[in-house]
């Protein structure tokens, strides 16, 4: 069980890789959203991580970098300050965000599009924020059913039970630096509603795919269980194997003040 929960940042955001070493490809599918919808000039606060920037961006444009994002994930979109964080993975800063996705790519086992070959992640629902102008929110509702096998960094090979994955909602979010264009934050994993019949026990991201293998996580934050182990994970030699759960806090980007690792509530 405690080898098993150190291996599940290995898969954190629900991204699963494709077999170009250098692409990251986001766990969703294409949507359509409709470009019909009103125009308004975006400018950056002192809230937002690019508050230095005032240059405007219009909502189409917020929208259109977003979904290069979610569809087409690569690397080159990411700020040299980007930080990604999830409830109660992260934060961590571009390099080791990267680093462990191209760990992941140039693996020959079988992962979670093998595992979920007919999975979908139903994206809907691209807006800007009106209180973080530069912030673009969006939601997934995932499908799939797990009809091959997997290979579990640590426990080995999961055989293939044919067991429907119904997620809930969950809502994501980027934020775009509006001078570069690029993303300098993402955030998944935010369950919006655990009443709509799925069937990961209300579990999003990747924790929900685990529920349906049979390889339950602890996905609350706050967790004193997930907590000491990820800093029991934090502190072992990389030789391990062992991922990490978050960058270190002095490798973080300066703009990034909440103190709060992993699951620390």
């Amino acid at each position: 069980m405690t080898r098993h929960v150190f291996s599940y940042i290995i898969f954190l955001s629900l991204i699963c890789f494709n077999s170009k070493p250098n692409t990251v490809t986001a766990f969703v599918t294409p949507c359509h959203v409709s470009k019909n919808s009103p125009q308004r000039s975006m400018t950056t606060t002192t809230t937002t991580a690019a508050a230095a920037a005032q240059k405007t961006m219009t909502e189409d444009e917020l929208i259109g970098i977003a979904k290069e994002y979610v569809f087409n994930t690569s690397p080159d979109q990411l700020s040299p300050d980007f930080v990604f964080r999830g409830p109660v993975i992260g934060p961590f800063n571009k390099a080791d965000f990267v680093k462990t996705f191209k760990s992941m790519a140039a693996s020959d086992k079988k992962g979670m599009n093998d595992a979920f070959p007919d999975l979908q992640g139903n994206v809907f629902g691209f807006s800007v924020d009106p209180v973080e102008p530069n912030r673009v929110w969006y939601f997934v509702r995932p499908r799939g059913t797990f009809t091959g096998p997997f290979d579990h960094p640590t426990v080995g090979r999961i055989e293939p039970t044919n067991a429907k994955y119904i997620a809930p909602p969950e809502a994501r979010s980027v934020m775009i630096d509006p001078e570069t264009g690029l993303i300098i934050y993402a955030s998944v994993g935010y369950i919006t509603d655990r009443f709509t019949g799925d069937t990961t026990k209300g579990k999003g991201a990747v924790f929900g795919l685990y529920q349906v293998m049979g390889q339950e996580l602890d996905d609350v934050p706050g967790s004193w269980k997930m907590t000491l182990l990820q800093k029991l994970s934090s502190i072992l030699p990389e030789s391990l194997g062992i991922p990490k759960s978050y960058s270190k806090k002095e490798e973080l980007p300066a703009w990034w003040k909440d103190e709060r690792m992993g699951a620390e509530k």
